[in-house]
């Protein structure tokens, strides 16, 4: 391997720190504990480039990898007893817009053939950006809590001791994140692609 592969690796993987860096914060809430689990992630990244075998986008690749270095900041957090802080935990839904979902019997308004077999559009990159679009417009708090269960995918235990909130306020911001993410997709991305 070339010196100047080995340098246009690290360039690239150095592009992706604002986006690493966002996930961090949004997580760990904390500045300190979010620039120190990027840099972990990007050292780790460029010591073991050479075993990025490209299954995966680049981005996604680190991503995983920042994963794991958010969970062990959390956990340490959580082993030394660090205070939680609750935060702004609320959640605001345009009932208006969230009322045209359904009819009056509450079903479906409209048939969401689409989303029987999501196997079908894992796979494509425009529902990912799409969804990533849908995941900034929640309220900060509400991003959080559903990053944590279904990206870190901590249990709700974990996820309640690391932001204070009750298991039932949990479980409504949860589904109020998925009715809001659902209803912004519906909008938004255009299933025809």
């Amino acid at each position: 391997m070339t010196d100047a592969y080995k340098t246009s690796v690290i360039d690239e993987i150095a592009t992706y720190r604002p986006v690493l860096f966002r996930i961090a914060m949004l997580q760990l809430r904390d500045a300190a504990a979010a620039e120190d689990a990027t840099q972990e992630a990007l050292l780790a990244a460029i010591q073991t480039h050479d075993k990025f075998e490209g299954r995966a986008a680049l981005r996604t690749w680190l991503i995983s990898i920042l994963r794991f270095k958010v969970l062990d900041s959390l956990r340490q957090r959580q082993r030394q007893g660090m205070p939680v802080d609750p935060g702004q935990l609320s959640v605001e839904l345009d009932t208006a817009k969230f009322a045209t979902l359904f009819d009056e019997t509450g079903c479906w308004a409209t048939p969401k053939d689409a989303w029987t077999n999501p196997e079908t559009h894992v796979s494509r990159i425009e529902f990912f950006r799409v969804l990533e679009a849908c995941l900034t417009k929640l309220p900060t708090n509400t991003s959080r809590v559903f990053l944590m269960r279904e990206w870190l995918e901590l249990t709700s235990d974990e996820i309640c001791s690391e932001t204070g909130v009750t298991a039932g306020n949990l479980r409504v911001l949860l589904y109020r994140a998925r009715m809001q993410l659902r209803s912004c997709l519906d909008v938004s991305w255009d299933r025809s692609q």
